[in-house]
């Protein structure tokens, strides 16, 4: 897709890793989409997630639903995606979003699941979302910081 330039899973969203170094070595990215149903109805959390990003960048907070359409009408800027879990990647290529590559930076131990990789955890579920993508041509890797290195999740699975 034009002008998706990063696609993350990272549980936590907006944090100190994703305003210091994942913004800082993707200098393209001008504009941050946060994907998560219940976080764009927490207009707190859209503000915070405002307050942290740098200034040169724009940020807003959607639904899966308004993702879609907003994706399907063309992202206008070059755009960092982010998103809680699996299932959000696998609703947005399912609904026709061409998505050519992920990155997993932060799922952590919740019920339910087991360890992946390092601190990164996944369900059989998420294990199955995971390797349904890889089917469908996409790209994933683990990598929690730029400077580590990048680890093909297939190898996991």
């Amino acid at each position: 897709m034009e002008n998706l330039i990063f696609s993350r899973i990272d549980d936590r969203l907006i944090h100190g890793q994703v305003c210091t170094a994942w913004l800082k070595s993707l200098p393209t990215v001008k504009h941050v989409l946060v994907v998560d149903d219940k976080t764009a109805k927490d207009p707190f959390m859209g503000e915070m997630f405002a307050l942290l990003i740098p200034e040169h960048i724009s940020i807003e907070v959607r639904t899966i639903e308004e993702a879609i359409k907003i994706m399907k009408d063309g992202l206008p800027k070059p755009t960092m995606m982010i998103v809680k879990v699996p299932d959000t990647i696998k609703q947005l290529v399912d609904s026709g979003i061409d998505i050519d590559f992920l990155n997993i930076g932060g799922m952590g131990m919740t019920a339910g699941r087991k360890k992946l990789f390092q601190n990164i955890s996944a369900s059989d579920a998420e294990r199955d979302i995971f390797r349904e993508l890889i089917a469908k041509g996409v790209k994933i890797e683990v990598q929690i910081i730029p400077a580590a290195k990048q680890t093909d999740i297939s190898k996991l699975l």
